[in-house]
């Protein structure tokens, strides 16, 4: 699948592991983790396991899991977007690039691929108070900082809570 970006057209595919050789480089360093709990894994191979997790999908029949690594038609992975959807018509979304590719609109473009994607009316993201680039990525798509009221498994006590709803 293939969307316009700002530097380009951007190709989603849907994450597995063989996603870990290409995007260990891109997201094994330690320094984009900083405003995240965790990692993809502190190795290759541990991405490549933890990416065949997702694949492998949720189990449960109330949730599907949509999960991306996001590349450069034709060039470089720059990244993963993902979203849990859940059967009674919300979604939360997550996504992490690479250092390299940050502060150039592929974020952005990727993100408002995802809301089209996971078609739901009400998607749901959080993020720390100091992640700035993501604050403003999310207000820039229209999400709106509102109170918790959904159980999101992204968020972390002291995370601020964002919100996005489809306009008709």
């Amino acid at each position: 699948m293939t969307t316009p970006g700002l530097l380009g057209a951007l190709t989603f595919e849907p994450l597995g592991p063989e996603h870990a050789t290409a995007l260990f480089p891109v997201l094994g360093d330690a320094r984009v983790w900083v405003h995240l709990q965790g990692t993809d894994g502190a190795t290759e191979e541990q991405m490549r396991a933890a990416y065949l997790r997702r694949a492998a999908g949720t189990g449960r029949p109330d949730e599907r899991w949509v999960n991306h690594a996001v590349r450069l038609a034709g060039g470089p992975y720059l990244g993963r977007i993902e979203a849990t959807v859940y059967a009674d018509g919300w979604a939360e979304i997550a996504y992490v690039f690479g250092l390299a590719h940050r502060g150039r609109g592929h974020a952005r473009a990727a993100v408002r691929w995802l809301l089209e994607h996971v078609g739901v009316g009400e998607v749901w993201a959080a993020t720390t108070p100091g992640n700035l680039r993501s604050r403003r990525l999310l207000t820039a798509l229209g999400f709106r900082e509102v109170p918790q009221s959904r159980p999101l498994a992204s968020w972390d006590p002291g995370d601020l809570a964002y919100r996005w709803d489809r306009r008709p």
